[in-house]
């Protein structure tokens, strides 16, 4: 794990705040001070602003955020700090710092609104830090039991662990015995614990008579992490499927709980790389159907040249902050027969005109499915996002970052509905409706808004179904 340090200073090189606060006041003044004279010298100098400076087992990096720099100093304490995890904390900083200091003047802004700003971003940050370890899944509280099913209802056996989400999830999981769908498969499931601010990611073995189950339990902060791991997390549990092995539930849940964290893939482009008005450009006519399975995690076929398909690739990332995405950027024509239908469900692949339509005619590809023709300019697809399509639509002009900035918010809050309406899943099944019918009926949120987080929702606990 990482020490994290940020300061805020104007561009003249003035300190306004220091999160956690530096002791000796007038060494951070002078240090900072230092910081912004190097980085000005570098743009004179060398026409570009420097970046960052490494020593010993430290790094100091430098963000100029509209009318300020923030300094971010990292300590890391354990292994390498990697040049991909440096990044993330970067963006991470400049998207939670972008909105805070768009309207700030650093001529009138108090010591005191900026140690504000640095508090929220630190909580960020720090959030992230979880994120980005290579394991941000061995914090997991653990339990297991067997659960045996019965008309006359069921029991706990062989109880590990402890806990009053336990029986709350073994309730939620008496419905097993009816429910062919999960039987024969070792499956993974989300489900919000409200009243304890936590989220549970539960292992399920059955046969409809028994279940073995294993949850492990995350505190509320690990919210986003597992909803973007939540499908590598199940592909784990499908290579298990797959060995024919009988694992122990408890063997089962520490192979989980060892899931190595790739990060957000947008964190790994470039950012001058991306170009909302090229993608805008680029794709002119229903980018709102191609947005709407970004967002969902469908596959979406691109199909151009492969320069021009690359770039949009990477444009449409943007929408797939909140997920862990799969990306083919192209296939030639001689790989085709190594490819199988299940390969083809990777988040965006890139392919000529010619290797599309081979895959249709196999039947590896319906015409159904969301692709972005670049060599007609059309997007075809079964569902559209118009609030997205919205959002990009007032904001592509704006700068990268600020792009990224609003989205990202939009896309969280979609998480966090989506998280919430997990916790549906342990009511009985006209409570959940009702109480569905009461947060959809609210004013907080756009109808085509609600619907895309009740779709993640189901997609996370597929025992919400009877709500679609």
């Amino acid at each position: 794990m990482f020490n994290l340090k940020i300061s805020l200073v104007t561009s003249t090189g003035l300190l306004l705040a220091s999160k956690p606060e530096d002791v000796d006041y007038t060494k951070q003044i002078l240090a900072t001070g230092l910081i912004t004279a190097l980085i000005s010298f570098s743009k004179e100098v060398h026409h570009r602003e420097l970046q960052s400076i490494s020593y010993h087992d430290r790094t100091v990096s430098f963000i100029r955020v509209h009318d300020f720099v923030l300094i971010l100093e990292t300590i890391d304490e354990e292994s390498t700090l990697t040049e991909d995890i440096l990044r993330q904390l970067l963006e991470k900083l400049k998207t939670c710092t972008s909105p805070l200091l768009e309207v700030a003047d650093p001529d009138t802004i108090t010591e005191g609104e900026a140690s504000i700003i640095l508090d929220r971003c630190l909580k960020d940050i720090q959030l992230l830090d979880i994120s980005i370890s290579e394991r941000p899944l061995k914090s997991a509280e653990i339990a297991h039991f067997t659960l045996v099913h019965s008309d006359k209802g069921w029991k706990i056996r062989d109880q590990v662990g402890s806990g009053s989400h336990i029986s709350m999830i073994a309730l939620m999981l008496d419905t097993l015995k009816a429910n062919e769908k999960f039987q024969g498969n070792i499956t993974g499931i989300l489900t919000f614990i409200e009243n304890e601010k936590s989220l549970t990611y539960t292992i399920i073995d059955t046969d409809g008579e028994k279940s073995r189950v294993g949850i492990l339990k995350f505190p509320q902060s690990l919210n986003l992490v597992l909803f973007r791991l939540f499908n590598v997390m199940n592909n784990h549990l499908t290579s298990l499927n797959d060995k024919k092995e009988k694992f122990s539930m408890e063997e089962i849940l520490h192979k989980i709980m060892e899931t190595e964290d790739p990060g957000n893939r947008l964190s790994k482009i470039d950012m001058e790389d991306l170009s909302p008005t090229f993608l805008d450009r680029t794709v002119s006519r229903n980018l709102d159907k191609a947005i709407y399975s970004a967002i969902i995690g469908e596959p979406v076929y691109v199909i151009g040249d492969k320069p021009t398909v690359k770039l949009v690739i990477d444009s449409m990332s943007l929408f797939t902050q909140h997920l862990q995405t799969f990306v083919s950027h192209w296939t030639a024509e001689e790989d085709i027969t190594k490819i199988g239908k299940c390969d083809l469900q990777v988040r965006f692949w890139g392919m000529s005109s010619l290797v599309y339509k081979k895959f249709v005619e196999k039947e590896l590809i319906s015409e159904k499915d969301t692709n972005i023709n670049l060599e007609t300019t059309k997007v075809t697809g079964e569902k559209s996002s118009n609030h997205f399509k919205k959002l990009f639509d007032t904001i592509k002009k704006l700068s990268i970052t600020e792009v990224v900035t609003k989205i990202v918010y939009d896309l969280e809050k979609l998480v966090d509905l989506s998280l919430d309406l997990t916790a549906l899943a342990l009511l009985d099944k006209e409570k959940a409706k009702a109480r569905l019918k009461d947060i959809s009926s609210s004013k907080r949120y756009a109808s085509s808004f609600f619907k895309k987080s009740l779709e993640l929702a189901v997609q996370r606990n597929p025992l919400l179904d009877f709500l679609t």
